[in-house]
């Protein structure tokens, strides 16, 4: 077992590619829309993302530990 889920490991490589919002990102990994807010808000708690408004939607962004754990995980 990995140290996140695959799920989790999904989501940062997909904000690693450019900021999304959540609804593009459930979308983009067919998983509830539910689900991807909860690994996002779960993320960011250990500060792997961060979100920026933009108009009426937050972006979420990779901050500098969130990049250096990806690495790690690769």
């Amino acid at each position: 077992m990995g140290i996140i889920g695959k799920t989790k490991k999904q989501i940062l490589e997909e904000i690693s590619k450019r900021p999304v919002h959540g609804y593009q990102l459930a979308t983009t990994l067919g998983i509830p829309f539910s689900t991807a807010y909860e690994h996002l808000k779960d993320l960011q708690k250990h500060n792997l993302i961060e979100c920026k408004i933009s108009g009426r939607r937050k972006l979420y962004y990779l901050t500098d530990n969130g990049k250096i754990f990806l690495k790690l995980l690769k």
